[in-house]
């Protein structure tokens, strides 16, 4: 890490190998397009590499990249969504290109682990992954995402929930289908 952080190219083209898969498939699980995903994860490797200097010695690399990608992701979310806020006040109702009432994404029409958590709300899509596929605490991620820790819990207990009914309806259709 130490001739990552002095700016030798090899030692960063073997780290960038190294994590940018996990890095990316990261980003995929905390946004909902992949275009999305592209631009989030690349900024995470960016900062990852800019921040090399501080990874200390007796840190678990991967723990470590995935706290940076993880704060890097949810922060460009932020920004995203903030800007999209501003473009709302001035498009009309069902204008937006990126959705709006009447948009169905091609995750919804999926199965799978991506299709489920297309259909949950970012809020409860990041604690979910933060939580469960990251092993972060409640009170890490409510320091990751800035929300409050009883927050935290219940976007936790609302996100379960709706991934158990949605998995419930998709196991009933499943088996109608089956009898016939």
């Amino acid at each position: 890490m130490a001739a990552v952080a002095a700016g030798e190219r090899s030692a960063q083209t073997r780290l960038l190998e190294r994590i940018a898969p996990r890095v990316h498939r990261l980003a995929l699980l905390l946004t909902r397009s992949p275009a999305d995903a592209d631009d989030a994860a690349q900024l995470a490797l960016l900062e990852i590499l800019r921040s090399a200097g501080s990874f200390g010695a007796p840190a678990n690399l991967v723990a470590w990249s995935d706290r940076i990608a993880a704060r890097v992701v949810l922060e460009s979310r932020r920004r995203e969504r903030f800007r999209e806020s501003l473009l709302f006040r001035w498009l009309t109702p069902g204008a937006q290109p990126w959705g709006g009432e009447g948009h169905v994404s091609a995750a919804q029409d999926g199965v799978g682990l991506a299709a489920l958590f297309a259909k949950l709300s970012p809020e409860r899509r990041e604690v979910v992954v933060l939580r469960h596929a990251l092993g972060y605490s409640q009170d890490e991620i409510a320091g990751l995402t800035g929300a409050p820790v009883g927050t935290v819990k219940d976007r936790l207990t609302a996100a379960r929930k709706q991934l158990r009914r949605l998995l419930e309806r998709d196991s009933k259709r499943l088996e109608r289908g089956g009898e016939r």
